[in-house]
């Protein structure tokens, strides 16, 4: 809406932040078009984002900051990907973290089974102490169902959810009402 007005006023700069994490790949087309109409009208854009790929499809000059800081600013097409992230996140992207020795534990959450509707159907999975567990899907898959159900918000069809009691190790799993 704010893009729509400013195409209808007299608007010089325009400063978008993230304008496109919502929107359907058709929605960021339409997007871009407006963009490039503003433009032709000689309006100044400041285009915030950390997708680098719209950045490539629109952008003419890039500023990189870090921490709040500027740490390089050039010409878009001077500047590969990688070079890109390397500014970004201020090492070589090759670079390895230590995060020191990491000791996987017993299984400190047991999910079997659960379901709810069409949304969610037959999930199972175990995450042991020391371990980090990502659940990923587009919007629609079924993630924040699923959550939903694990920690209790809404009730499942079918499942069981089990929690170790005790220590980083795990320990005896107990069962928790979904």
């Amino acid at each position: 809406m704010e893009i729509a007005r400013n195409l209808i006023g007299d608007c010089r700069v325009l400063i978008l932040d993230e304008p496109t994490a919502m929107l359907t790949a058709r929605e960021v087309d339409l997007l871009f078009e407006q963009i490039a109409r503003l433009k032709s009208r000689g309006v100044a854009l400041v285009y915030i984002s950390h997708r680098l790929e719209e950045l490539r499809r629109i952008a003419e000059r890039v500023a990189v900051l870090r921490d709040g800081r500027l740490v390089h600013a050039a010409a878009m097409d001077a500047l590969s990907s990688e070079q890109l992230v390397t500014l970004m996140v201020g090492r070589e992207i090759g670079e390895c973290i230590d995060l020191g020795e990491r000791k996987i534990g017993g299984i400190a959450l047991k999910v079997e089974g659960m379901t709810r509707g069409k949304v969610v159907r037959d999930v199972s999975f175990d995450v042991r102490a020391g371990e980090i567990f990502g659940v990923s899907g587009l919007i629609g898959a079924g993630r924040t169902e699923l959550m939903r159900l694990i920690y209790g918000a809404d009730r499942a069809d079918a499942g069981t959810v089990q929690v170790a009691r005790r220590g980083r190790d795990g320990g005896a799993l107990a069962p928790v009402a979904v």
